[in-house]
């Protein structure tokens, strides 16, 4: 694996802008790419990206641009740093200007997202040999303090990435580990994107504390939110997310052993890991509902879990019931464009099926 990668960031967000600051620091050629020209100019005025607190300095950008083309175009590997409602758009705009060995890693993917990317490539009539690829989680805890400069709470010890197939995986866990040593192989994206704890943490926290929201008063996320009877609720959630894991034959983390590996936090209850975690201090609660902890979190995240739980005719009560109950809050359907089997492509497969394709991506 060469080592002089050349590294384009799709998505000018807090990840976007915190990976590109960080590969400049360490030396790498970068380009970033956005639709928001105010982000694009400044952070080419400036020649780069500053960060603050867990990392520290100024990462030289090579080029930022809000066009697709002139960033995609000598590209090694391409991090797709957008939400996952975005995934959509961000595939149909790099369909035509995709090249034959190129790395596309969704960074993170939510649930299934290298599916839901892989079907729009195909739909969309690109024959480019790319490798696609997905992370469970982003690497940083981040924020945007203004456009060019980002706040860095922390670094997670352990990111797991895994190629569609996964016979691709090694060569891209490769590549990443010439910046990023702490991505490490998964058998598959089906622990990306079951190891994914965004929608079981996110979705019932936010729907819970709906009174604390709409009180627009300050508060913090995990601190103020995260509280017993409702780390007692989520919980009941992620035991779902792990008995349909189990039925796959996967043997995933619950949500409270993930912050053991990923940040050294140890306790015997979620709530208590949550509220011990440094990483979580300073996250400060929304002041809407009509967040992405609803909107991308439970159709990108969510659904897909119920979906996978209804084809194993395995209960998903809990998260139903969060699904029905954010849908009712925010008055908005959020199946329509949800990933549901259907969407991901993979509404004709059984189980079996399903599982050989994740792995060697050949159908039956």
């Amino acid at each position: 694996m060469k080592t002089n990668l050349k590294w384009t960031i799709l998505g000018g967000g807090n990840g976007g802008q915190t990976t590109a600051g960080h590969l400049g620091m360490m030396g790498f050629d970068v380009t970033i790419y956005d639709i928001f020209e105010e982000t694009i100019e400044a952070i080419s005025k400036q020649g780069g990206i500053f960060l603050e607190d867990a990392l520290t300095g100024f990462g030289k950008v090579k080029t930022a641009t809000t066009n697709i083309e002139e960033a995609l175009r000598d590209a090694d590997v391409v991090l797709v740093t957008v939400p996952a409602t975005a995934h959509q758009l961000v595939a149909k705009s790099c369909a035509p200007y995709l090249k034959d060995g190129q790395i596309i890693v969704l960074n993170p993917a939510a649930t299934f997202g290298s599916l839901a990317f892989e079907k729009i490539l195909k739909d969309e009539g690109c024959t480019a040999n790319v490798t696609l690829a997905e992370t469970n989680t982003l690497l940083y805890g981040c924020r945007i303090i203004e456009p060019g400069r980002t706040q860095v709470f922390g670094l997670k010890n352990r990111i797991l990435l895994a190629a569609l197939p996964a016979t691709e995986t090694a060569r891209v866990v490769a590549a990443m580990q010439v910046a990023f040593p702490q991505f490490v192989a998964a058998d598959s994206i089906l622990i990306t994107s079951f190891d994914n704890t965004n929608p079981i943490l996110h979705t019932a926290t936010t729907l819970l504390n709906t009174g604390t929201i709409e009180s627009d008063r300050e508060w913090h996320f995990y601190i103020d939110g995260f509280t017993p009877s409702i780390g007692r609720f989520v919980e009941s959630m992620d035991e779902e997310r792990l008995a349909i894991g189990r039925a796959l034959g996967l043997d995933l983390l619950s949500c409270r052993e993930q912050l053991e590996v990923e940040y050294n936090v140890f306790a015997d209850t979620l709530a208590d890991s949550i509220r011990k975690n440094p990483v979580y201090q300073d996250i400060k609660g929304q002041k809407a509902l009509d967040t992405r902890y609803l909107s991308e979190d439970i159709p990108m995240g969510l659904v897909p879990f119920v979906e996978l739980g209804k084809l194993l005719e395995l209960p998903t009560a809990r998260m139903e019931s969060i699904v029905d109950l954010a849908q009712l809050v925010l008055e908005r359907d959020l199946m329509k464009n949800a990933r549901t089997l259907k969407n991901l492509g993979i509404d004709d497969m059984t189980s079996t099926e399903f599982l050989q394709y994740v792995q060697t991506g050949q159908r039956s």
